[in-house]
């Protein structure tokens, strides 16, 4: 698996322009906060290579979206959350085709505190990594797997629409 030469930061310190890896540059396409009610959830950013930028972010592309918390949060409502989400953006068969492989992603989330950092990385030919604070979780396989995951953030029903646009630079 690749390496990121992303510096952590804690909440509230924005993110970088750019991410390099050894195959590939990505450039910062937006950032923003996810609220929940009042509370400052989490702060988060999306990374495209920069020859897909005027792309559709769910094709078959390198991306990362990072994902700075500012509160603690379970393994299991991240497993609950994102499936709810996920389900909202997938059709019955695509859902169906995903069940292994989705088990395998939900089975590594650990619980998260303020400052902890989820990485979501795409990268073509490889697949979709989870990474916690620099350190790799799993790699599924599948463009598939990759475009179903990331529609929890950008897709037609996202987790939060003003989140996904500010992801989006809109």
């Amino acid at each position: 698996m690749t390496t990121c030469l992303l510096p952590m930061a804690t909440f509230g310190q924005g993110f970088p322009q750019l991410i390099q890896y050894p195959s590939v540059e990505l450039q910062k396409v937006g950032e923003g906060t996810f609220r929940w009610m009042l509370l400052k959830v989490y702060e988060g950013a999306l990374y495209l290579e920069a020859s897909a930028l005027a792309e559709d972010p769910l094709a078959d592309v390198a991306k990362c979206l990072e994902l700075r918390y500012s509160v603690g949060i379970s393994a299991d409502d991240f497993r609950k959350s994102g499936n709810a989400i996920l389900r909202k953006n997938v059709d019955e068969t695509t859902w169906q085709s995903l069940q292994e492989r989705l088990g395998r992603l939900n089975a590594v989330y650990r619980d998260v505190g303020r400052d902890d950092q989820y990485r979501l990385l795409y990268l073509p030919g490889e697949g979709t990594t989870l990474m916690l604070n620099e350190e790799r979780l799993v790699t599924i396989e599948g463009a598939d797997f990759a475009k179903a995951y990331f529609s929890i953030w950008l897709g037609e029903n996202p987790v939060k629409g003003s989140f996904r646009n500010a992801l989006m630079g809109s």
